[in-house]
């Protein structure tokens, strides 16, 4: 078979896929992921089959709309799909429900680390240990760590507060309507980027992979560009410019953590988010420096036995918790 041969014929299978995930019945997304995992041509001609059908689907809406002399956005939505995107700025299109169906797939191929969140909650919370993925209205994404709450308005679409926790967020760039995210008590505009953000008690931790991203867009802004990252350690405090490795930012998500000189009591809390148990560091050692690369994978035993010797700490049981402890039973 020739390549060109090949390529429609992945082509076709994917148009076959997005015609039938527009059945409201449609139970195949198990399948559809296998297929999605199979090859990653085949997510890429998914990806443009669903592009076509956009189109299409638009065409359409808007030669009904000027048929009726009814403007697109006023369109009724009684034959939308129940699960009703609360913070769309205007009415889901045909193409949000595709998006969801395929995210739903991509997740489910990942290993169902993650869930896609339906945004019918104005609060959004994970637990310790556990991962969601938050698909927005207008393409934009977050993907939020354990232990970790992000607020939405409605009214808003296109702001998120980061009440607390880690989230990586995914932006669609608009000029017209910048994104933002509230953090720490500081707004962070985005200008078209890839940005993990760490909020703490009013620490803010902030380290961009794609694009910019302006802290406190006013008389004292900072510019963060990619392969850039800030620190600030408390609301008054001064913020603290470093480099960030543009390949590690966010990449707790598939379970490594990455240090330049953190405290162990930083270390300590990033266990707590990834792994879902209560991890302190002993106050003889939480001001104590590490720098490397931590493998979170797997169970938190499998996981404390491992970074245990590159820590230079044992993990001991104290009451329901776990704390790291020197090595060596010593005080430093």
């Amino acid at each position: 078979m020739s390549k060109h041969a090949h390529e429609d014929g992945i082509g076709a299978q994917a148009r076959r896929w997005v015609m039938a995930t527009h059945d409201p019945a449609f139970a195949g997304w198990e399948r559809l992921s296998e297929w999605l995992e199979q090859d990653p041509a085949h997510l890429l001609a998914y990806n443009e089959a669903l592009d076509l059908d956009d189109w299409a689907a638009e065409t359409l809406a808007v030669g009904a709309a000027q048929a009726d002399e009814t403007p697109v956005h006023e369109i009724p939505a009684e034959n939308e799909a129940e699960n009703v995107v609360e913070f769309a700025p205007r009415p889901r299109n045909r193409r949000w429900f595709l998006g969801v169906g395929m995210a739903a797939a991509v997740v489910a191929a990942l290993g169902g680390w993650t869930v896609l969140e339906q945004l019918n909650n104005s609060t959004i919370s994970t637990q310790p240990g556990e991962r969601r993925t938050v698909q927005l209205a207008d393409g934009s994404s977050v993907i939020l760590n354990g232990g970790t709450t992000i607020h939405l308005d409605k009214r808003t679409p296109r702001e998120v507060e980061l009440a607390a926790g880690e989230a990586l967020f995914t932006v669609r760039h608009d000029e017209s309507d910048p994104f933002v995210v509230m953090a720490g008590g500081t707004r962070l505009l985005d200008a078209g980027t890839v940005f993990n953000v760490l909020s703490e008690d009013g620490s803010i931790d902030v380290a961009v992979a794609h694009g910019a991203v302006i802290y406190e867009p006013a008389a004292d802004a900072i510019r963060l560009d990619a392969g850039q990252a800030l620190h600030r350690s408390g609301k008054k405090a001064r913020p603290v410019l470093r480099k960030a490795d543009t390949a590690t930012v966010g990449s707790w998500q598939n379970g490594t953590l990455q240090y330049d000189d953190a405290t162990l009591d930083a270390v300590a809390r990033d266990l707590q988010r990834n792994t879902g148990l209560d991890v302190r560091a002993d106050p003889s050692i939480e001001t104590l420096r590490f720098t490397g690369t931590l493998s979170v994978a797997g169970s938190p035993q499998d996981v404390f036995a491992r970074v245990g010797p590159l820590l230079g700490v044992r993990f001991a049981p104290d009451g329901s918790a776990w704390k790291m402890m020197p090595a060596d039973g010593s005080r430093p």
